[in-house]
């Protein structure tokens, strides 16, 4: 089965990313616009995954979720990998308690390395929402800078994230659909299990 960890995102949020990007569509050609509908953000895609594997991985979920606290997110500011200059990817980032969110990505990934036959890209973490794919290249780049100060709300939505899902992704006709079949809750105590392994 395909799998991926990753968090909600919730309604007010994404609509606030969806209303950026119907915005943008007025301004750039992209080879292809994100749908925003049924939003998360990734931590880690596991892809094609035994179903025999699958309850070690719920439990490591829960292992890392009992020592990380609840902790609040917003939506950030426009990035482009690998840049403005070149952009393949049009993403919008996340502020706050980002760095509760990297050291939950950081130890599940601790945890998935116990499993043989567990794959999982082991790429520095760069939190974002993709926007687009394939943007056109302009003369000076992408104006980053000043799409930050045209689009972006001085508030934008934020939110406190509690739990961490597995999903079960589908690839249908019709488009992806996404299923969660595990769910971990932070800060909840799943016995005296060890976070990090020796």
């Amino acid at each position: 089965m395909r799998l991926f960890v990753a968090l909600d995102i919730p309604q007010e949020a994404a609509a606030y990313m969806a209303d950026i990007q119907s915005r943008l569509k007025q301004e750039i050609s992209v080879r292809r616009w994100q749908p925003l509908h049924n939003l998360h953000l990734t931590l880690h895609f596991l892809g094609d995954v035994k179903e025999d594997l699958v309850p070690a991985i719920c439990e490591d979920m829960d292992i890392v979720s009992a020592i990380i606290n609840p902790f609040t997110l917003r939506v950030g500011g426009f990035g482009a990998f690998p840049h403005a200059d070149k952009p393949r990817v049009l993403w919008l980032g996340l502020r706050g308690q980002v760095s509760s969110l990297k050291q939950l990505h950081l130890l599940l990934g601790k945890r998935f390395d116990l499993h043989q036959g567990l794959a999982y890209d082991r790429k520095r973490y760069r939190p974002h929402v993709t926007l687009a794919h394939g943007p056109e290249e302009q003369e000076n780049g992408l104006p980053l800078d000043e799409w930050n100060d045209r689009y972006l709300a001085l508030e934008p939505p934020q939110w406190k994230a509690r739990n961490v899902h597995l999903y079960r992704s589908e690839l249908l006709p019709t488009g992806a659909v996404h299923t969660i079949i595990h769910t971990s809750t932070f800060d909840k105590d799943h016995s005296k299990k060890q976070a990090v392994p020796e």
